[in-house]
């Protein structure tokens, strides 16, 4: 039996849809980067170190000590048990986290236009984490903060939409720009898109409630941002 065969003018078009339509979350999807464990070990240690060294400047920041013996040895007043994550801090972990996956990545990688391909892709992941915390700031804690907490829980989760939405569209018009590649065919928003941002809603909720589960769930958001980075620093030119 003949196996068909895909015509060079289909796999052009495809990849030419793929650049024009990238991935635009940063929660974990199927990894067909092609790079080896090591790799990857290197990338998600730089995103890691990235997150890390933004915690350690908005501690300092924030007037929490840095040493080691002060810091376990009264864990549950350090910075990361008593501070909510909210847009400034999202927002600082999200471009660390984006800053050490794309070193990463070029410390793997020397070709230059999957160099090219992190870059862009850094670009759009603080893009993507940015805008939707941004816009749950300014809708919950500035526009409606005089409401009931049923109405800014409900626009809360609004507001995480709506920034997915201006995201996308703000993100891949930036970085056309950035580095002046005609504008393709907008990719459209899935469901997927939504369900993704789990530090987003988890932000949202400590903008609303002071609970000790949405505190305690909070715990997780410095590791949701570690997937920037990720994303960022295994980005490729045929992958994109």
């Amino acid at each position: 039996m003949q196996i068909p065969m895909l015509s060079t003018n289909k796999i052009s078009g495809y990849a030419d849809y793929k650049q024009n339509n990238p991935q635009f979350r940063h929660l974990h999807h199927k990894d067909e980067s092609g790079y080896k464990p090591s790799e990857k070990v290197i990338i998600a240690g730089a995103s890691i170190l990235g997150v890390l060294a933004s915690l350690a400047v908005l501690a300092k920041c924030a007037k929490y000590s840095l040493k080691p013996s002060k810091m376990f040895k009264d864990i549950k007043n350090s910075y990361l048990s008593k501070v909510d994550f909210q847009a400034p801090e999202i927002i600082a972990m999200g471009v660390g986290s984006c800053a050490g996956g794309l070193l990463g990545g070029f410390a793997v990688d020397k070709n230059k236009q999957n160099r090219k391909a992190k870059l862009r892709e850094s670009v759009m992941q603080i893009g993507n984490v940015s805008i939707p915390i941004l816009t749950v700031d300014l809708l919950v804690d500035k526009i409606f903060k005089k409401q009931s907490k049923w109405i800014r829980a409900f626009i809360g989760l609004g507001g995480v939409a709506i920034g997915v939405v201006l995201a996308n569209v703000i993100m891949n018009k930036l970085n056309n720009w950035l580095f002046n590649e005609k504008e393709g065919r907008s990719r459209k928003i899935k469901a997927l898109d939504f369900s993704v941002h789990l530090d987003d809603y988890v932000a949202a909720a400590s903008y609303i409630s002071k609970s000790d589960i949405v505190h305690a769930i909070g715990r997780l958001v410095p590791v949701a941002l570690i997937i920037p980075g990720l994303e960022a620093g295994k980005k490729t030119a045929d992958k994109l």
